[in-house]
């Protein structure tokens, strides 16, 4: 049979997303799967593997983390589900068009300047586990359009840098947005 059917109503808007890339390593599953979670709860739109020097996981299971993000997406109230990329080198990621924050120990920066951010996507970077090699961080500090900031005194965890870089940037944008358009959208 034919089913037919007619839209009575639209429920909800689609969201306004500002573009927020998570450019991260791979990591253990168990923690790459909350990682994974969190990082969709709190708005990222796509999610870029690097495979660095000093990354020990070098391969990813797309279709595992798919479902992961699915899920998240819907507990946490989503429309618009995260995509994800194949993993690549760090070379091929800065050829992106993006506003890069990028999480750097070293830095003694520890304000986001959100006056500076274009209309391009955000992209946050997270180093491996053991952190960024010398020529991947002057790598990333040459990229036109990079913000280094520290986002805390301590090393921490990969999933732990995520959810405490991506709490401070979206913070930082969203705030920003409203002062600027006067209007609360998110």
């Amino acid at each position: 049979g034919i089913l037919k059917f007619n839209v009575t109503s639209q429920l909800r808007q689609k969201e306004i997303t500002k573009e927020l890339w998570l450019a991260f390593s791979p990591i253990k599953s168990n923690y790459f799967n909350f990682m994974i979670q969190k990082a969709t709860e709190l708005g990222v739109t796509k999610f870029i593997p690097i495979i660095f020097d000093r990354t020990i996981v070098r391969k990813i299971n797309k279709d595992r983390l798919k479902k992961v993000i699915i899920e998240a997406a819907e507990q946490s109230n989503r429309i618009n589900v995260p995509s994800i990329e194949e993993p690549q080198s760090l070379k091929d990621f800065l050829k992106n068009d993006m506003n890069l924050i990028f999480t750097d120990l070293n830095s003694s920066n520890t304000k986001l300047d959100t006056d500076s951010l274009s209309e391009n996507p955000t992209c946050v970077i997270i180093g491996p586990e053991g952190d960024f090699s010398e020529e991947e961080r002057l790598e990333i500090l040459k990229f036109d359009g990079v913000q280094p900031i520290k986002i805390n005194e301590n090393i921490l965890r990969s999933e732990t840098a995520v959810i405490s870089a991506l709490s401070i940037i979206n913070y930082a944008i969203n705030w920003y947005f409203v002062a600027k358009s006067k209007s609360v959208f998110f």
